[in-house]
């Protein structure tokens, strides 16, 4: 279960953090800080913070947080956090140049020749992709249309038989896009290693609660 945060859906920037932990305790193994509207000076600082609350949470339920930063190669490499790009920020060689090799790259892909120029070079391919949007979502309007499930499968496929720098079983894919306490079965006999979510956590009464309805859902595959 992967939490994208949103800096207003939860009450606000300060709010975060507490959503973070909530979820971490709720089953969320992976958090990426999204935040495109303040600078990088702010963007840190936050990140730190969501990074704390994650690992403190993570320790309560004994579990390892993986946290990325969306877009800023700068924080993620001055944080010691993962990087995750979009196909419209830094290409992704550059993004590979600028992280020390223990930490992982993700990277949006919409589309089977994204995905395969995302695979072109095993030497600078993602760690992992987000495949994206499997549904249409009011959360993030700047997207390609809608997948479906079928073709997040087909994509979430290629990707493990692509290969990557070091992982066994080639690089992860997690679909995005209208993942919610509704939809997440639909994705649970596909090939997707994990779902990412926004607005059915940080919008959530209860974050905890939420996390780990969605995780019960998603783990009854088939």
């Amino acid at each position: 279960m992967y939490l994208v945060t949103d800096p207003y859906l939860g009450g606000g920037r300060d709010a975060v953090p507490g959503i973070v932990a909530e979820a971490v305790r709720g089953g969320v193994g992976v958090v990426q800080v999204r935040d495109k509207e303040c600078d990088d000076d702010e963007f840190a600082t936050r990140a730190a913070a969501v990074a704390e609350a994650a690992s403190r949470a993570g320790s309560e339920v004994g579990r390892e947080v993986s946290v990325f930063v969306n877009d800023r190669a700068i924080v993620a490499r001055e944080l010691g956090l993962h990087l995750h790009i979009g196909q419209s920020d830094m290409p992704l060689a550059q993004a590979r140049a600028e992280l020390p090799d223990h930490l992982m790259l993700g990277l949006s892909i919409e589309s089977e020749a994204q995905l395969a120029a995302a695979l072109a070079d095993p030497a600078i391919a993602p760690d992992v992709v987000g495949v994206s949007p499997v549904w249409s979502t009011p959360t993030k309007t700047d997207t390609a249309p809608a997948l479906g499930v079928r073709r997040a499968d087909r994509l979430a496929r290629a990707a493990h038989a692509g290969g990557g720098r070091s992982l066994p079983g080639g690089v992860r894919a997690v679909g995005i896009g209208g993942v919610n306490a509704s939809t997440v079965a639909d994705l649970a006999a596909t090939e997707l290693d994990g779902v990412c979510v926004v607005s059915a956590i940080m919008a959530a009464p209860d974050p905890r609660a939420a996390a780990a309805d969605l995780l019960a859902r998603w783990s009854r595959r088939s």
